[in-house]
């Protein structure tokens, strides 16, 4: 499968837990399936692809993966029923919903795990049941999704921002830079839309929504570390 330029930056990294965090339409679902299909070439690897709801999965990415995976001719066996893609080498591609997580454990996940548009998911289906599958194979992860407000999927973006610790990697790229949407439609949108969501769905912004005293107020722009004048800090700390 060809990647565009961000696409390939983030399959080609070495780290175990990816976080990608785009504008819609950026391609993160066509990245998903290629990691998927990059893990399970390996013979008798289980992979799983999770979205908010079984429907979504459904929807998002079943009928591209079968496609993309019935013209490389790796199939052996589709379960409509399960969304499960057995393959000729004994791997397995799996869709599932995070809405019914106690449906997702006891399972022991050696390939990828992505979590598709993780921004709705429960971070309790990951920390509690998810997480875990990972463990015993070492298994890795790419959590994919457009931001929505301050939730667990912009600490894991910051966790990935972290130089400290090498497992964790995160990226944060605009729809535009995706390159899969014209500049006119993006202008246009722009037209469309009030300002904060036009940053949050097209610009891959953390935005907040509720409770909100500045409404151009924006983290990563206005929040900077400041060293105090010393007759400052005397004063504060006498």
């Amino acid at each position: 499968m060809k990647l565009s330029e961000p696409q390939k930056q983030i399959a080609d990294h070495p780290a175990r837990f990816k976080v990608l965090v785009s504008g819609r339409r950026f391609g993160k679902t066509t990245l998903a399936i290629r990691q998927l299909a990059y893990y399970a070439r390996k013979p008798d690897t289980l992979c799983w692809y999770v979205a908010p709801s079984y429907r979504q999965a459904k929807q998002i990415a079943w009928v591209e993966i079968k496609k993309i995976l019935s013209d490389l001719n790796w199939i052996k066996k589709i379960n409509e029923a399960e969304l499960t893609l057995t393959l000729k080498n004994g791997s397995r591609i799996c869709l599932r919903g995070a809405d019914n997580k106690d449906s997702l454990r006891g399972i022991g996940i050696n390939g990828i795990l992505v979590i598709d548009e993780a921004s709705d998911v429960d971070q309790e289906a990951w920390t509690e049941v998810l997480r875990p599958t990972l463990s015993t194979h070492n298994g890795h992860a790419l959590f994919c999704g457009t931001p929505k407000g301050l939730n667990w999927f912009h600490d894991l973006y910051q966790q990935g921002q972290k130089t400290t610790d090498l497992n964790w990697k995160s990226w944060q790229f605009t729809t535009e830079q995706g390159g899969f949407v014209s500049q006119e439609e993006i202008d246009q949108a722009k037209k469309d839309l009030d300002e904060k969501t036009y940053r949050q769905e097209y610009q891959a912004t953390f935005e907040t929504y509720s409770g909100i005293i500045y409404y151009g107020f924006d983290m990563k722009h206005n929040v900077k570390n400041t060293k105090l004048p010393e007759d400052v800090t005397a004063l504060a700390i006498g």
